[in-house]
């Protein structure tokens, strides 16, 4: 969200982390990964930092997602081993509902969540 709010100036982790008040480590471990997959562009050396590999509004929500999260399980059924596991419907019901869930994030953008950039603007300065 902030490299879409700002796409004329490259960012920096300092800055996103204090913006959002997040860890700086867990911030640097996020960004990496996101380079990693293609979503953000990491400028090195004097004058560099992060931009968006994409226009916010060609960035889907559930891509995203569904890219950066190693599991979407809403619960893990084998560890422990459930007794119930055999004739449980529990675990489908939910993976049906996080199915519905990653849905409706497909019909949204980074764009679409950004809508109000004036007022996330000030709130970030």
């Amino acid at each position: 969200m902030y490299l879409a709010l700002r796409p004329e100036k490259l960012g920096n982790i300092s800055d996103i982390a204090e913006s959002f008040n997040i860890s700086r480590n867990h911030l640097i471990k996020v960004v990496n990964h996101l380079v990693k997959l293609g979503y953000v562009i990491s400028k090195r050396g004097r004058g560099g930092g992060l931009e968006l590999a994409y226009e916010p509004d060609s960035l889907s929500v559930g891509e995203v997602i569904r890219n950066t999260e190693q599991t979407l399980d809403v619960v893990n059924c084998s560890e422990p081993a459930c007794p119930f596991v055999p004739a449980c419907s529990l675990k489908s019901v939910l993976n049906e509902a996080t199915e519905a869930f990653l849905n409706v994030l497909d019909g949204y953008s980074l764009d679409d969540i950004i809508t109000n950039k004036i007022k996330l603007n000030q709130l970030l300065a």
